[in-house]
């Protein structure tokens, strides 16, 4: 499969807000409350959103590059973290096509894409510790556990994410 980056549209923000994950990944699922803020957030180029599209133009996914990928508020969203040399990324695929087996070939393509387009030296991503089918895919692309953290939310409570890291 091949797989095009188109920068985030606000038809892209409000279709992907309309995604509905099955238990327990529906954790992932975005309310109402959430699309206004997912606006602001996901169409800012200062931390950039790219929905993710097969040969066909269709929808697959989405990418997100900087700071929104961070599981913690960012006062100034940025591509790069302190250091100038990593980048977080964020991702999600169209509920219907997880599970599918495309998910290290969404993955590699997502990688080889922040090389091209920012070079980072380094990547980094976070994942809730359930989700034991994206760590296992995350391993499978060269990922490794580096961390974790504890999010604070009126939403969630407190939650803990696993960071993982690899080199570009």
């Amino acid at each position: 499969m091949t797989f095009k980056f188109v920068p985030m549209t606000e038809q892209d923000v409000r279709l992907i807000a309309q995604w509905r994950y099955e238990e327990p990944y529906d954790i992932y699922n975005m309310v109402d409350a959430d699309v206004d803020d997912a606006l602001a957030e996901m169409l800012d180029p200062r931390s950039p959103h790219y929905t993710v599209r097969d040969e066909e133009e269709q929808l697959i996914g989405f990418a997100s590059f900087g700071t929104s990928a961070l599981v913690w508020s960012s006062t100034t969203p940025a591509i790069y973290d302190e250091d100038q040399k990593t980048i977080a990324i964020g991702l999600g695929m169209r509920p219907d096509l997880t599970g599918q087996g495309l998910g290290t070939a969404f993955v590699t393509a997502i990688l080889e894409f922040a090389r091209e387009r920012f070079a980072p030296e380094q990547v980094r991503l976070f994942v809730l510790p359930f989700n034991q089918r994206a760590i296992r895919l995350y391993e499978k692309v060269g990922f490794k556990r580096s961390g974790s953290y504890i999010q604070k939310s009126e939403r969630y409570g407190e939650r803990e994410f696993i960071e993982m890291r690899r080199s570009l």
